[in-house]
């Protein structure tokens, strides 16, 4: 699915992707609204490929790092967004990013 919203990078990204998932359910808290199945990365993916036409220009591993940590932050408990944000950090080394801007959003 990503190679066919462009990533070049696909393989690699993709592996990041399935071992954050794997490590989310394995390290953070067991809660009943947190989703990493298949609904939540099909969702995931579409929103990856829409950042990806939207940002061209911008690194792919900057692009997935932010769409997995935005698309993920808000449903977790306040406990275990430490531990998300440094699963994020180890995967993806020395990328800082700051929120995705939604003007149309923001503006209403």
């Amino acid at each position: 699915k990503m190679a066919a919203c462009g990533y070049q990078e696909n393989e690699l990204l993709g592996k990041k992707f399935f071992v954050l998932y794997g490590l989310c359910e394995q390290q953070l808290s067991k809660q009943a609204h947190y989703d990493f199945g298949l609904r939540n990365i099909l969702s995931v993916l579409r929103t990856m490929g829409a950042s990806k036409r939207a940002n061209p220009d911008k690194s792919e591993t900057f692009l997935v790092m932010r769409c997995l940590r935005d698309m993920n932050m808000s449903k977790f408990v306040a406990e275990d967004v430490p531990l998300f944000l440094s699963l994020i950090d180890d995967l993806f080394p020395g990328l800082k990013a700051d929120k995705a801007v939604f003007e149309d959003v923001e503006n209403s």
